[in-house]
């Protein structure tokens, strides 16, 4: 998005070449001084970001009860409120506006949910009472004179609605040309089945194994893959999930698009799948470099339940990799994190029990870092200095004196407390990041 410098109050809306303003276009310098400061105030801009997709959830609970569709939502949003500040400080004509990149994503997305153009249509309405409320509140302190104010308030209002009701038939317009095109495909049947299964409704375990062309009376693995670099398209990822599980021998993975960059899979095997060929599953060295993709896995369960258990734990380990700022090539299998995904399920309540517990060891510097490191792997050898020097490779005496001193900014003895620290050690990583 540019940030131009404003045009002043009388430049707004002319057409190029043309003499007349048009009706719609914002005069009033305050109005269009508060749309400047939208843009280049970041964290008040996240604000309005954050209570206008609030609202939106409150409004249609099914969208927030889907984090990836919460998440493409907060998206839609953001580059939606990007386009309104480009648009008011180039002083254009709101019935210009077209959905941007990001907002037709969720439009695509909605459309491969299965959800109705009202809900849909229903999101730019809440959006734009929210919105509303904001910019009123923001311009009633910030301009004292009442008669500026009512020109601000009736030239904003203009704007608003047209921008707001151009977008609304937009979105509109892209989600009965998305739904022509899906009912149509195969992509469509597979979405659907897949997504009555992850749902858990009653299916036809025979017949939904035809459509997907995958049988599932048999062990599945779940694995979800998503980027950390921006424009990278679900699609994309396809080959290096191919890649990930071909060592498994168990064939091509069936997938589906779960949200922008973010791809599902599974395989499935009558024998099952051994711990250990599934701990060393790797991501190829393309996929890491060029897509800076990650992977999260699941545990492998059988049979239809065991298809949506096995990608709920996918989900919770990618939340956990996610709440960690887990690098590219990371594979984050749940096994590893089922405590830490289980424990940060409320992340708030996570986040009160960490510093209730670490207190003075949450700190991100060396010193504060190596005292939790310390203690972690000295309370999970049983509170064994030799064995957690071993570990750590350093001396005894060095574990025994960096536990004194822990225990001092605690401020309380360890006894009794190994479960609390160490859920709490386990989960300082994802608060921290």
């Amino acid at each position: 998005m540019a940030h131009d410098r404003p045009a002043p109050a009388r430049d707004l809306g002319r057409p190029a070449g043309g003499d007349e303003p048009s009706a719609a276009a914002p005069e009033s310098a305050a109005w269009v001084a508060l749309a400047a400061r939208l843009a280049t105030e970041t964290a008040w801009r996240r604000r309005v970001i954050e209570e206008i997709t609030d609202a939106i959830v409150r409004d249609l609970p099914a969208f927030g009860r889907d984090s990836e569709l919460a998440a493409a939502v907060r998206d839609s949003v953001d580059d939606n409120a990007r386009l309104f500040i480009a648009m008011v400080e180039r002083g254009v004509d709101p019935a210009d506006a077209e959905p941007p990149a990001m907002a037709g994503a969720f439009v695509r997305m909605v459309v491969h949910r299965g959800i109705p153009v009202d809900a849909l249509t229903q999101t730019y309405r809440t959006a734009h009472g929210a919105f509303w409320r904001t910019w009123v509140s923001e311009l009633r302190a910030a301009i004292s004179d009442p008669n500026e104010l009512a020109t601000a308030l009736e030239q904003g209002s203009g704007y608003m609605f047209t921008f707001i009701d151009t977008l609304t038939a937009g979105a509109q317009r892209l989600y009965a040309e998305e739904r022509a095109r899906w009912v149509r495909s195969a992509d469509a049947v597979r979405a659907q089945t897949i997504r009555e299964l992850l749902d858990g409704l009653p299916v036809d375990a025979a017949a939904a194994g035809r459509r997907l062309r995958h049988a599932l009376d048999r062990e599945h693995l779940a694995v979800v893959a998503w980027s950390t670099e921006g424009g990278v398209g679900a699609g994309s990822l396809e080959p290096a999930l191919r890649e990930l599980v071909a060592p498994l021998g168990a064939g091509p993975p069936l997938t589906t698009v779960l949200g922008t960059g973010l791809l599902a899979g599974w395989v499935g095997s009558r024998n099952g799948f051994a711990a250990e060929d599934v701990a060393a599953l790797r991501l190829d060295a393309a996929s890491v470099r060029d897509l800076g993709a990650i992977v999260a896995i699941g545990t492998p369960a059988r049979g239809v339940d065991g298809f949506r258990m096995a990608h709920l734990d996918a989900m919770h380990a990618r939340r956990v990799a996610q709440l960690r700022l887990a690098p590219p090539g990371t594979v984050a299998h749940y096994r590893e994190v089922a405590v830490a995904a289980l424990a940060s399920a409320d992340q708030e309540q996570a986040r009160r029990f960490v510093e209730e517990q670490l207190g003075p060891l949450l700190g991100d510097d060396r010193e504060s870092l190596r005292l939790a490191e310390t203690l972690e792997a000295y309370l999970e050898e049983h509170a064994s200095p030799r064995r957690a020097a071993t570990r750590l490779g350093v001396h005894e005496n060095t574990v025994a004196a960096r536990i004194r001193t822990a225990e001092t900014r605690l401020g309380r003895p360890l006894t009794g407390r190994t479960t609390e620290l160490l859920v709490a050690l386990r989960l300082a990583p994802l608060v921290r990041g």
